[in-house]
């Protein structure tokens, strides 16, 4: 270590900002965590400190380095992210900002209310992709009615609210402010207060007096306790969340009031922003009902499909909040305005009451292995392998309750991570196909239907599973088992006896 002054002393491993070269060659540094400043000789620099570069993501492509830190905003790609992790040879360390920036008018924004965790942030980011797409692509995306219904629903929302406030008139907006402060002390300052005024505005275009309804609301219980006292009053304005409108262009959105219908600007703009909704909604709805094959990644169950009304009713409801079609949740995130809270709510139910058989059977099992896990966004998928391995005749209990006693389970995810330790008991199999637009043939395809007869093998070969299998039989003779004793212990069981997915159970008995 190097003695500068009778004060200062340099520490090897001491992390410094470099402020200042000067002329000689000496630098000026800032230690990074007590802030002092020091001289370094030029000689001393020359022969023992090491510097560390900063640039973009942009300027590192192609740069490698020992040792890299990155700090993520959580918004950019995942080809952002890439460049990221890839750049040093000996360690490579990413920082996630999870915290605001301080700004007050983002406060109110919905991650900065419910934050999102590191995981969050790591999947949003993958999520990201920023490859070329052509211009017929971008034109047949933009054009898809459950895009378009997504930016409508948005559109006449915000539309609403703004007429609104613009009939109730400057003067009753001005008194409503001044007035929240002596009803509520601090009022103004939390973070649902823009959606709070926005709903007494809409009560306003209604007839009633804004500054009425909100003391009303105030004086109802205590509000000492409330964490967003704007968010509690939001609540207790009405029983429905339509804003006493009643149900508009959907059901959780609410119509629009006879002064606003009324409205010689407002009216004929708002009736068709609602009729755009509707209109998309039906596009939306009748393409989930009416869509051939297997149903989309967050319904599948097994390979049947869900009731139309349910189905379409969730489709309609995804596409309007504009919910990720990588989300495996049904209805999504959860949502915070009171109608929309209610609505997804009762969709939630009908979803589990149709479509998850599976997790109705198994989700008591799951939560008593693992507490915790059954309410996780994974569970249902859990639920349906665990029946499908159970079908196919392994111990999915015993596979369970080994994974959860394998060792602490993440907060994050809990659900897959349970699958994942089952998995490496069923390897090679659970490397699903996701390629499949190609024929896989293999020297011993034709062998198979001497095993499990020619439709059951037309069946094998035309499931999903079908690439997993040939990899597994691959993965078997190359350790020295014989075919016969591979297909014959995937063909032991009946047909009809192994559930929905022959080729699926076949993969399982012989792993």
């Amino acid at each position: 270590r190097l003695r500068t002054s009778a004060t200062d002393w340099v520490k090897n491993g001491d992390r410094w900002m470099v402020l200042g070269i000067h002329g000689g060659g000496d630098l000026t540094v800032r230690h990074t965590q007590s802030g002092r400043n020091v001289r370094l000789p030029a000689d001393y620099v020359q022969t023992s400190t090491e510097l560390g570069y900063a640039t973009t993501v942009h300027t590192a492509q192609g740069v490698s380095v020992d040792t890299m830190h990155a700090l993520a905003s959580g918004q950019e790609t995942r080809q952002q992210l890439y460049t990221m992790m890839t750049r040093g040879a000996l360690g490579n360390h990413l920082y996630l900002q999870v915290v605001g920036d301080g700004d007050p008018h983002t406060v109110i924004r919905p991650e900065l209310i419910r934050p999102l965790t590191p995981t969050d942030l790591l999947e949003g980011i993958l999520a990201r992709d920023d490859a070329p797409r052509s211009a017929t692509t971008l034109l047949r995306d933009m054009s898809d009615p459950a895009t378009c219904l997504g930016e409508a629903t948005a559109r006449y929302a915000d539309a609403l609210y703004v007429a609104a406030e613009d009939v109730v008139g400057r003067d009753v907006a001005q008194r409503l402010e001044a007035s929240a402060e002596r009803v509520v002390q601090g009022l103004t300052e939390e973070p649902a207060w823009p959606a709070l005024r926005a709903h007494l505005f809409l009560l306003g275009a209604h007839g009633g007096d804004p500054v009425e309804q909100l003391r009303a609301a105030a004086d109802q219980r205590e509000l000492d306790t409330a964490g967003d006292k704007a968010a509690v009053l939001d609540w207790r304005l009405d029983d429905t969340g339509l804003r006493s409108a009643g149900a508009g262009p959907l059901p959780w959105l609410p119509g629009v009031p006879e002064a606003l219908r009324a409205n010689e600007q407002w009216g004929p703009y708002l009736a068709a922003r609602s009729a755009r909704v509707v209109d998309l909604a039906e596009q939306v709805r009748a393409d989930a009902e009416t869509g051939s094959g297997q149903s989309p990644a967050w319904a599948h169950q097994g390979v049947g499909r869900l009731a139309g009304g349910v189905l379409g009713d969730a489709a309609v409801w995804r596409a309007a909040m504009q919910v990720d079609p990588a989300d495996r949740r049904p209805t999504g995130p959860p949502q915070m305005q009171k109608a929309a809270v209610i609505w997804q709510r009762n969709l939630d139910r009908r979803l589990a009451d149709e479509g998850t058989p599976a997790l109705q059977e198994w989700s008591e099992l799951i939560q008593r292995t693992a507490r915790g896990v059954a309410a996780d966004d994974f569970a249902p998928v859990l639920a349906e392998r665990l029946a499908s391995i159970s079908r196919a005749g392994l111990d999915a209990r015993g596979l369970l309750a080994a994974a959860v006693a394998a060792g602490t389970l993440p907060d994050d995810h809990a659900a897959a991570a349970v699958w994942w330790r089952i998995s490496r008991h069923l390897s090679p199999a659970v490397a699903e196909q996701i390629d499949q637009d190609y024929a896989l043939t293999t020297s011993w395809t034709p062998r198979l239907t001497e095993f499990l007869g020619a439709d059951r093998a037309d069946a094998a070969q035309a499931s999903p599973w079908w690439p997993t299998l040939v990899a597994t039989v691959d993965h078997g003779l190359a350790r020295g088992w014989q075919l016969e004793d591979l297909l014959g212990s995937g063909a032991n069981s009946p047909a009809g006896d192994v559930g929905d997915d022959e080729c699926l159970a076949m993969v399982w008995r012989m792993s």
